[in-house]
Order: C-alpha cells, then structure tokens, then sequence
C-alpha cells in the first residue's frame, strides 16, 4: 500500500511516529466502514465537547484502542470486528480527529487521558480495560494506566514509541532530527484553513474506492483542524509527554504495571540489503525501546513480527488480534 509522503519520510527516517496523514489511507474492509459509520457514539464530555466512540462485542474486559499520531478509529478496521467475537472493544477518535470536537492545547498525553477516561465515563464503558495502543498512541495508554491503575487488566503495544524517542534514536542517526522538522513543516502547512492547490492534493487526498459516506467523514477527518491537532499532539510528544508519562512511572516504581499480562509488538526491520549503517542503529535502539517497555510487566513480553511495517495491525492483522485474545484470556483467568 502506498504511503503518504508524510509518513514516508517519518518512518524512513526511523521517527516511527503513527504518520502525518494517514487518515488518506483509510484502509478498511467495507463491513467495518458499515458498522462505523452506522454505529459510531457522539459522546458529550463533562465541557459540552463530543468525541466519536466506536464500540462492538459484549463481554469483559473492554478492549479500548488508541491510534498512533494521525490515524483515527479506522486504523483498527482490520482488526476491531474479529476482536468484537470475543469480548467488547472500543476505537475513538481523540479531539480534533474525525468529527470529533477540537480541544484546548496543548494537547499532550495528559490532556488526552483526561479526554479518554471522560469519554469513557459518560459513555457507560466500565472497566477493566485491555488498553491497547499504537505508536504514539502508546504513550496515551501506559499514561492512562500509570493514573488509572485500578481500572486496567492488561496491555497491548503496538510498534509502540519509546520514552524520549526523539533524543535517543537522534543520538545514533543525526540526520533523523532535520526529518522531524520536515514533518512538523508538512502538518502545520495542511494546518492553513486557506491550503494552496499543491498542498491540499497532498494533505487531502482521496481513493477510489471510497463510498459517499467515507468521503464525507474522510473530508473531516482531512480538514485543517485535524492537522492542527496532529501539530500540537507531534509537539507536545518532544517533551511534555515524556516528563508526563517517566514522571507517573517512576512514581509506581520499576514494575509499573505489576503482573499485569503485556505484550510488545514490534515491526520486523533487521539487517537488510542497502540498510545504512544509522537505519540499521536506530532499529537495533527500537527493539531495546521495546524490551524495556515489556520490563514494565512481571509479564510483560516483547515480539518481533517480520514481515511487517509499522503499522502491524494492517500488514499483519492476526497478530494483533491473538495478542489482545492472548491479554483477554490472561485478565479473566486473574480474575478467577
């Protein structure tokens, strides 16, 4: 599948962040595009904003699944209705993405786990949850977790970042830093309410395949208000996110997460022909991001999936899902 140029140049360059402009992707089977748009909750917040929820199945412990920088709900449509055969999951849509309300900046982890557990609240979605994250969606869930230890069960890291990512992986490849900035250019150039013709087929684009009803939620979830909230997510991440998030773990002490059952999934990416010698540091600095991540557990567990890009749960999707069956299976028998 082709990569938007945004998202080419972060995971080239080994920032590995969910990608700027992914929601062009879009990449759902039909039947969950069905269900989504049909099924999809406006929930109010205690502030009178509303976010979108997503949620399918019956049983416990709820699934809840973060997005990484970029990507909405739709980024799970591969994997959300097989989950939904087990127990009950939930996709959102955090402020500003999709038809969901913008929110006061800085819209940091901190501000996002305040939004998540409001959604939640008022949507009548009890926990225990099976929090399961993306990318830079990862901080957001070991955020909540860390704050709201009583309520999760278990967790699932997909590819996820790593704390101070950005100054880790810019000490072995330099040249990933000036990368970074290329990006933040790209999302505050599709943040313009006026975007020039040249800037627009690149911020919005759309596919063939897409129904009237995707259109419609695609020009939303496009518009330059979803792209301010991407700058201000991208941002805050360099920084804020992680004092928030090594702050709250720190305080809960080197197993943060106790026994609870954990696994990391991390993209394939070993030595490969043509790699250079930086892409090949900043790979080798992801799987000991992730071995450290699967240290946070007493069970915690860390996967390499060849075959697979970033975004695991569109290249390899039953690995995703017998990872979360795999969590799920392992918080109810704790409750035994």
């Amino acid at each position: 599948m082709k990569r938007s140029w945004a998202v080419t140049i972060a995971l080239a360059a080994g920032v590995l962040l969910a990608g700027a402009g992914r929601a062009a992707e879009a990449p759902a089977p039909p039947s969950w595009w069905t269900g989504f748009l049909s099924g999809v909750q406006s929930v109010r917040l205690p502030d009178g904003r509303r976010m979108d929820l997503y949620c399918e199945g019956k049983g416990a412990p709820v699934v809840v699944l973060d997005s990484g920088l970029g990507d909405g709900a739709w980024s799970w449509s591969k994997v959300q209705d097989q989950i939904a055969a087990k127990t009950r999951v939930c996709a959102y849509d955090r402020a500003g993405y999709g038809r969901s309300s913008a929110g006061p900046e800085p819209r940091d982890s901190k501000a996002i786990v305040a939004d998540l557990a409001a959604m939640l609240k008022a949507a009548h979605v009890n926990g225990p949850y099976v929090m399961v994250g993306h990318s830079m969606g990862s901080f957001d869930v070991r955020l909540f977790a860390f704050t709201h230890p009583k309520d999760v069960a278990g967790m699932v890291l997909v590819d996820p970042s790593a704390d101070w990512q950005f100054v880790r992986e810019g000490a072995v490849a330099p040249k990933m830093l000036t990368s970074i900035d290329t990006t933040s250019r790209f999302l505050g150039a599709c943040g313009q309410d006026a975007r020039p013709s040249v800037i627009e087929k690149l911020c919005a684009p759309s596919r063939a395949e897409w129904t009237p009803g995707i259109l419609a939620f695609m020009a939303q979830a496009q518009s330059p208000g979803a792209y301010r909230a991407q700058l201000s997510e991208e941002t805050a991440f360099g920084k804020a996110d992680n004092e928030q998030l090594v702050a709250a773990r720190t305080a809960l002490g080197p197993k943060a997460l106790g026994s609870r059952p954990l696994v990391v999934l991390t993209r394939g990416g070993g030595e490969t022909p043509g790699q250079s010698p930086e892409d090949a540091a900043v790979y080798k600095l992801w799987v000991v991001m992730h071995d450290e991540m699967a240290g946070l557990s007493t069970r915690g567990v860390n996967r390499i999936v060849e075959g697979s890009g970033h975004h695991i749960q569109s290249d390899k999707p039953q690995v995703v899902i017998d990872a979360v069956s795999e969590v799920v299976d392992a918080a109810r028998a704790a409750k035994r």
